[in-house]
């Protein structure tokens, strides 16, 4: 229990060390019109299951902000705790925040640059920045799919898409090309999706509009990550050793005698990986 919790504060702090340990510049690219909150399961590793043999998911909260021509898709329960760890910092309070970060730390930016899509990841401290032409999904309508979801009528679609196929369940009440993540070109606003063997959920729990002066930025930072394309990202991201990443960054970490051989072993090896594109 000790190891798991050095490991979840680790990877916690290692993924937004490099991002957030300075201010930086932050670009206004688009207004937020509408804020959309996705109830999220994810499965990262796909070899762990419960005592009944089902998978164990990761829970956390992502969020959709739809502007006029860019949308932005990143964990919400991440952006909390950032915000809470950078006030605890502030005043002088280098202590890990009380509350629970997410699991996904990736971002995705739609339509920005114009016509392409911009994911934003980290490996521990490495930053990487994929640049993609938008790729719609090719959708197949089920005929006599209906579902009542937050008071909306839906209509179920389905696709293969980056290696995974997809349902969706989407409103043409809510007249919104938009989803989570890539998914989107339904006629209406996806308020569910997962894929076939439901390794990651996206439940819509809520949406509003915004208040004036909401926007959505892209910090300057991001631009000097690596540039790559997913399928090399996905492939770093699969092999990536601990300890050499940390070796190479001159970064040492002492922990108790009785929990180093265990660490060490975790270390030297790569970290489970399940990602969104396959």
């Amino acid at each position: 229990m000790k190891l798991r919790l050095f490991f979840t504060t680790f990877a916690c702090l290692s993924a937004t060390l490099f991002a957030c340990a300075k201010p930086t510049d932050k670009e206004k690219i688009d207004k937020v019109r509408y804020e959309i909150t996705y109830r999220t399961k994810s499965i990262i590793d796909t070899t762990k299951v419960d005592s009944l043999g089902n998978f164990i998911y990761n829970e956390e909260d992502m969020r959709l902000d739809v502007g006029e021509q860019v949308s932005f898709f990143y964990s919400y329960s991440n952006a909390l705790y950032e915000q809470q760890r950078i006030e605890m910092m502030n005043k002088g309070n280098f202590s890990v925040p009380n509350m629970r970060g997410g699991s996904i730390s990736w971002k995705l930016f739609k339509n920005f640059p114009t016509g392409k899509t911009t994911y934003i990841d980290n490996v521990f401290r490495d930053g990487f920045r994929v640049v993609e032409p938008i790729e719609q999904p090719q959708w197949e309508l089920i005929p006599d799919s209906t579902a009542r979801i937050l008071d909306y009528n839906c209509q179920m679609a389905r696709c293969n898409y980056k290696g995974r196929q997809w349902f969706a369940w989407f409103t043409t009440d809510i007249p919104l090309d938009n989803g989570p993540w890539k998914l989107c070109g339904l006629p209406g606003l996806i308020l569910r999706a997962y894929d076939a063997k439901q390794q990651y959920i996206f439940n819509c729990v809520g949406m509003k509009q915004a208040k004036e002066g909401e926007n959505i930025t892209y910090s300057s930072d991001f631009d000097k990550y690596a540039a790559s394309t997913m399928k090399e990202f996905v492939d770093y991201q699969r092999k990536a050793i601990p300890e050499d990443i940390l070796a190479t960054q001159g970064i040492k970490i002492e922990v108790p005698e009785e929990m180093k051989a265990q660490m060490m072993k975790a270390l030297a090896k790569p970290q489970p990986s399940n990602p969104l594109e396959l």
